[in-house]
């Protein structure tokens, strides 16, 4: 296109040092956002793994309350989770309850997963 003798050229497209200028403040923004990725994943992972244990420990005393009074003691065993193969130690206990004829049972999960984490519940069997 002519405008007063002149060539007036029409920018179509992108020039290679906007390509490039884009792609590191993407680099950038991406390199900044993966500690935020990696965080998250691991609190994914742990946020499994205690409901894992819950259910352990809830599975356990759903046992101990099925069975008669006299036969509430304490004892342990090893769980592993299907699907992970992640293994936990799970152990209870058996102690006097609050009032006459009562027995308060604990149920503690645990594993270690780069540290030692341990779930707890608790529950009242009456005779």
């Amino acid at each position: 296109m002519k405008t007063g003798g002149r060539h007036v050229a029409r920018a179509k497209g992108f020039m290679l040092v906007e390509v490039m200028a884009a792609l590191a403040l993407l680099g950038i923004a991406f390199a900044g956002l993966s500690p935020l990725v990696i965080v998250t994943l691991q609190g994914v992972d742990t946020a499994r793994r205690v409901t894992t244990a819950s259910e352990f420990a809830r599975d356990k005393i759903e046992d101990i309350r099925s069975l008669g009074y006299a036969s509430v003691v304490g004892g342990s065993d090893t769980v592993t989770e299907s699907g992970t193969g992640a293994s936990y130690a799970r152990a209870w206990t058996s102690a006097a309850g609050p009032s006459a004829n009562t027995k308060l049972v604990t149920v503690t999960v645990s594993w270690t997963a780069r540290i030692a984490h341990t779930v707890s519940l608790q529950t009242i069997v009456a005779q």
